[in-house]
């Protein structure tokens, strides 16, 4: 006898956040008469209560250290919580590496080492530690983890360099589950004429597929310019690696300062080339690509230090942004925009003003030398983000420039709740937005009417429509919108049924 099942629909609520920027927060400072050197530092985001910036520094007396930092209080307030040591070694940079219930830092050594430090996420101060010796010197590295099915797999990328047969290697390493790493990837390129950077990585799992997708810059020896390529690797299901290899025969301004994130079907990365931004995308795997002029550079300034993070929902094909405009030397602003791909086309929102702050100096002589290089979190699982950046200042005696100290800030979130939606149907719909004519695209025919609203990125309501029953398709006309990023809520009569995030150009 067969039985009908009852299926009860269960409704969770959760609520609906947006945002905008806050004033800045400086987290500490290392500083030279403590015997401080900055070398890297980065910032995650685990969940909502729960921030980690790590600060890398090097001492005189060839010791590394990585602090971490602490927030849970959306970024109000910071508590040094750990300290990591690596000794009779200095580090070129880190990177944190969000992997619960673990925090993995990667420390990238001078010589011919990196090493990963695993921490406890609930006790930051317990971890372990491995050491990955190469044979030849480490240029760059970059760590990347990707969820796959049960299996958590952590993939470092690197350059070394062989000074005795003038050969840089390229090389892919591969952990399952916190396991060994195994050698997945290696090339080799003779040197003679051009030095090889890995620049960023990022990667995407798509149909089963691990793609990884690599910025490499080709510096030129005879010349002093640099010239950007891509390197995809994708493995299958069976561990068989291919690869493909995407250059661009335009020399750029030396040396490239360049960022890459991947999102959706997309990858985009932004390059700093002398004065101004350019940015280059491409179609997933690399099948469509281009590269063009950064809409928003100014005539007047200079723009610098890109920084790429796509969205974290995978089906999106969307980015986060963040860059410096001003003068180099004496002070900038930090900036913040967004960009979605679709086709072959990039939009961007217009930059939003972050920070023209500068933290406060005791010392009279001391001033603004860098913004460096920013870079930014989002909260994981959600669309909010939040920026890092490092400012140096230096101590002029007698005309001569002396390093004093780094102050790291960042740019926290200011929320605003507006009211509460249903996570019942993240593929309700789909939007997507064409000379001012909002197109929805429903998974299925409605069976029942709804409200759409949009808000702004403070949560203000802008405009909202009527969704008749029966449509699988509407077009929607909006006419007070301008250029920025906005969320698209869907809902009934009693609760909310989804939301989607989209941009105006």
């Amino acid at each position: 006898m067969l039985r009908r099942k009852t299926i009860m629909s269960i409704l969770i609520l959760l609520p609906l956040y947006l945002w905008s920027w806050g004033n800045d927060v400086v987290i500490d400072a290392m500083r030279s008469s403590s015997n401080q050197y900055p070398a890297g530092y980065d910032i995650t985001w685990g969940d909502r209560s729960d921030m980690v910036v790590g600060i890398g520094f090097n001492t005189s007396d060839n010791t590394a250290y990585v602090y971490l930092y602490n927030s849970n209080d959306m970024g109000n307030t910071w508590n040094h919580v750990a300290t990591a040591q690596w000794n009779e070694t200095k580090i070129s940079g880190i990177q944190l590496l969000e992997s619960p219930p673990y925090l993995i830092v990667l420390w990238v050594g001078m010589g011919n080492e990196i090493a990963l430090t695993i921490h406890n996420r609930e006790n930051l101060n317990n971890y372990i530690g491995t050491i990955v010796t190469e044979p030849d010197s480490i240029v760059d590295a970059r760590i990347v983890s990707l969820q796959k099915g049960d299996i958590k797999n952590i993939f470092v990328g690197l350059v070394t360099r062989d000074t005795i047969s003038n050969t840089d290697i390229l090389k892919a390493y591969k952990s399952e589950n916190y396991g060994p790493f195994q050698q997945i990837f290696v090339q080799y390129f003779t040197n003679n004429s051009s030095f090889l950077f890995l620049k960023d990585m990022d990667g995407v799992i798509k149909n089963d597929t691990t793609i990884l997708y690599l910025t490499l810059e080709n510096l030129d020896r005879s010349n002093n310019k640099a010239s950007l390529s891509f390197k995809i690797l994708a493995e299958d299901t069976l561990g068989n690696v291919t690869t493909r290899a995407i250059g661009y025969p335009l020399q750029f301004g030396s040396p490239l300062n360049s960022s890459l994130g991947v999102s959706g079907s997309y990858a985009l990365t932004l390059l700093q080339t002398d004065n101004d931004l350019k940015y280059v995308f491409a179609s997933d795997y690399f099948n469509q690509s281009g590269g063009y002029d950064f809409p928003y550079n100014s005539a007047d300034s200079v723009e610098w230090g890109p920084f790429v993070k796509g969205w974290d929902n995978n089906e999106d094909n969307g980015f986060h942004i963040i860059f410096s405009r001003g003068n180099i030397t004496y002070g900038s602003k930090l900036y913040y925009s967004e960009a979605v791909v679709s086709g072959n086309t990039v939009q961007f929102s217009n930059p939003i003003l972050l920070s023209d702050e500068i933290p406060v100096c005791k010392t009279p002589y001391n001033f603004q030398s860098n913004y460096y290089n920013p870079k930014i979190a989002t909260l994981m699982d959600e669309y909010l983000p939040v920026v890092i950046w490092p400012q140096d200042f230096w101590h002029i005696f007698y005309g001569s420039p002396f390093y004093d100290s780094t102050y790291f800030a960042i740019d926290k979130i200011e929320e605003v709740r507006i009211e509460e939606k249903s996570n019942q149907n993240a593929k309700f719909f789909s939007i997507s937005v064409r000379s001012g004519i909002i197109n929805l695209n429903f998974e299925s025919t409605t069976e029942k009417a709804f409200i759409g609203e949009i808000f702004n990125i403070e949560g203000k309501l802008m405009e909202s429509f009527y969704i008749p029953t029966g449509v699988k398709s509407l077009n929607l006309e909006a006419k007070k919108l301008k250029k920025g990023t906005y969320f698209f809520v869907i809902k009934d009569s009693n609760s909310f049924i989804s939301t989607k995030r989209f941009l105006t150009w």
